[in-house]
């Protein structure tokens, strides 16, 4: 049974997961206060989208400290990462969710945005080691149900902080050692809750890493801290997390002839160090209104900020180099509020979320960082509301749900740079999303579900620009607020669930019609380091994705996740060309992948599991030149832990045990070749976890 509750917690729906988190009781507990919030923004196991929970727990399983967009890819299907350092462990990793980028995810933690609100990603590496201050993170691929920040265009995921009404007293260190001088301490302490009704968790973590490639290095150093009041009808929790990292830039692309003289290669210069940070508070109060209510406010203020260099030849200097900095600095400053509410019409639950975004991006050549060359601010602002309502009618559940989004976005220049008044225009967006879905039990472990959701976004500030700053080359596109219109998608889903005692499968199949997807396809201007950024003809995608757990015999079980993706642009012409390319593929979509695991415990403390990942080939542009593709890969990993004396652990991990040279990403190079950034050949990492 114990097993059974891990497997349907890994695919995250079951009859019993899912009347445990529908919670039918008319009475809120002190544990469900702290968790109004995350049922607020997430969908139930039961809704009618393509999802998947996972909790503390399967995350330990698979957590030693990497990125968070590696740990991920563990977790769910159509994860596709990347490392610009090699590694899961240092310097920056990207994720792309069924061939889309990263800025087309939303990313909240307890309903709060992770995402940069102007250019719109995310980057764990700003604050590492967040995995272990997470209680459960949810993956929704596709449009999903509403919730806070940018759009969910590809998928949302949300995380919740590590719970203080569940956890008991306890303190914890970590520490993690392996390949390329990685190390990794990290040491936490939780009270539990108290008998005056407060409980309180911190965290330090330090980092630091070599790399795979050269001078790809990693310094970090995060804390994460909450407490809290849990009455029987108030609760009140603060929430926060700050980190800084230096990383060693590694992000451009090695052509491939560099790589065959030596796979580390990296191109850019050792100089070049950013110093970035970023940290996030959010107060909570949690109002029990009624036997079946709840309300939740949450005011947050997140910041970002630092340095992020870029050294050039310069015969003029002594060194033989100069080098611009790019610092910019973000304050966003925002209010959440829900309302849940059960009554005999169903379940309701209202939200609504206003909030400023302010940046600042500067351009200096060092060391005159009191005397830039350029210099502007932006502001973006939001207000939006969703509803949402189901209701079970027998075995049927019906779902439905809409989100309205006003932005405003208002982008600076310098004008001494320019050399004139920039009188750009503030733009402004509304968008409609509605979301409707049915999801019918066939039988007590069997589920089908259907649903459509459409979802719209707004350009960001580098779809509009073209690049880092506002010039004269630019200026006509970012005065002409119809230069990039909004891109939409419209998101069909179709899926089933269903288990037995030694099965559980979770199955779907999606189409997704997009409307002006914007992509960097126009004129490129050398000059002005400037590239035009246009909506692309009508495009979709469609495909499949299934999660599997097998329990053949007992201390056994096989586990793996597929992903089928088709997708197609219906036309490009390259600009300053007569050539029109038809029914393309879009860059980095690749049409197959996923993973296989096989676990083996022959004693109660001790697993064993070897996993298989396949990742078939990808175009890296869109004229989908053979000679311009992401080679496919097949690489292997071995994990093994052990317990001992209560619960101190003991974990190894061996990733690429064939000594593969593979590679996730790929761009064109300046001369039309192939470049990669090159994944490391065979690693190991150690984590010994002490509790007491």
């Amino acid at each position: 049974m114990k097993r059974q509750l891990l497997v349907l917690a890994i695919l995250g729906f079951g009859p019993n997961l899912i009347k445990a988190q529908s919670d039918n009781s008319d009475s809120l507990k002190v544990e469900q206060l702290e968790e109004v919030t995350i049922s607020s923004v997430r969908a139930t196991s039961d809704a009618p989208v393509a999802q998947v929970t996972v909790n503390r727990k399967m995350i330990q399983r698979n957590f030693q400290g990497q990125d968070a967009a590696f740990l991920l890819e563990r977790l769910s299907p159509s994860l596709v990462t990347y490392s610009e350092s090699g590694t899961g462990f240092s310097n920056y990793g990207q994720m792309r969710l069924r061939g889309i980028d990263q800025t087309r995810i939303n990313i909240t933690l307890n309903g709060v945005p992770l995402n940069d609100m102007i250019d719109q990603g995310v980057f764990f590496s700003n604050f590492t080691d967040f995995g272990n201050s997470i209680e459960s993170v949810q993956v929704q691929r596709g449009v999903g149900t509403s919730t806070n920040g940018v759009a969910s265009y590809a998928g949302s995921i949300n995380f919740e902080s590590l719970s203080l009404t569940k956890s008991a007293p306890s303190a914890e260190v970590q520490l993690t050692g392996g390949s390329f001088n990685t190390l990794r301490t990290s040491a936490e302490v939780q009270t539990g809750l108290m008998e005056n009704r407060t409980s309180f968790y911190a965290r330090m973590s330090r980092l630091q890493s070599d790399g795979y490639r050269y001078h790809s290095g990693t310094e970090s150093n995060s804390l994460f801290f909450s407490g809290g009041y849990f009455g029987d009808k108030h609760a009140l929790k603060f929430t926060g997390f700050a980190g800084r990292t230096e990383n060693d830039l590694a992000y451009t692309p090695v052509p491939l002839s560099l790589i065959e003289q030596d796979p580390r290669t990296n191109v850019l210069s050792e100089n070049d160090i950013d110093d970035f940070g970023q940290y996030l508070f959010q107060l909570q109060h949690t109002w029990r209104t009624g036997e079946k209510s709840a309300l939740v406010n949450t005011l947050y203020y997140g910041g970002a900020g630092g340095d992020f260099p870029y050294s050039y030849p310069d015969t003029t200097n002594a060194t033989g180099l100069s080098t611009i900095n790019y610092p910019l600095y973000n304050n966003h400053y925002g209010w959440m509020s829900n309302f849940n509410w059960k009554n005999n019409l169903g379940s309701w639950n209202f939200g609504a979320h206003i909030y400023t975004f302010q940046r600042e991006n500067i351009e200096y050549v060092e060391p005159n960082s009191t005397n830039p060359y350029y210099q502007d601010q932006s502001t973006k602002e939001e207000l939006a509301a969703f509803a949402k309502w189901s209701k079970e009618f027998g075995p049927m559940k019906f779902y439905a749900d809409v989100q309205a989004r006003q932005v405003q976005l208002s982008l600076g220049a310098d004008a001494s740079f320019l050399g004139e008044e920039p009188n750009i225009p503030t733009r402004e967006y509304l968008f409609l999303n509605p979301k409707l879905g049915l999801s019918y039990d066939l039988a007590a472990n069997w589920q089908v579900y259907g649903s459509f959701g459409r979802s719209g976004r707004e350009p960001t500030r580098t779809d509009i620009l073209g690049g880092l700053s506002v010039t004269a080359f630019n200026i006509t596109d970012v005065r002409n607020v119809n230069s990039v219109d909004p891109e939409f998608v419209n998101d069909f889903e179709f899926g089933t669930r269903w288990q037995n005692e030694v099965l559980n499968i979770d199955f779907n199949l999606y189409y997704m019609d997009f409307e002006n997807e914007i992509a960097p396809i126009g004129v490129y201007i050398p000059e002005g380091f400037y590239q035009v950024y246009e909506n692309q003809a009508p495009s979709f995608r469609r495909g499949a994705e299934l999660m599997w757990v097998y329990t053949p015999l007992k201390g056994w079980s096989i586990n793996g996740q597929f992903a089928y993706l088709d997708a197609r642009i219906s036309s490009y012409a390259p600009a300053n060309s007569n050539v029109v390319y038809e029914n393309i593929r879009p860059i980095l979509s690749p049409e197959f992948n996923g993973s296989i695991q096989v676990v083996y415990e022959p004693i109660a403390d001790l697993s064993l599991a070897v996993r298989a990942r396949y990742l078939s080939d990808q175009y890296m542009e869109l004229s989908n030149d053979p000679n311009l593709k992401v080679p496919a890969s097949m690489i292997f990993d071995f994990t093994a832990s052990y317990q001992f004396y209560r619960e101190h652990e003991l974990s190894l991990q061996l990733n690429n045990l064939s000594n593969e040279l593979y590679y996730t990403y790929g761009a064109p190079s300046w001369d039309g070749s192939p470049a990669y950034l090159v994944q490391a050949p065979i690693n190991f990492y150690a984590t010994l976890r002490l509790v007491f």
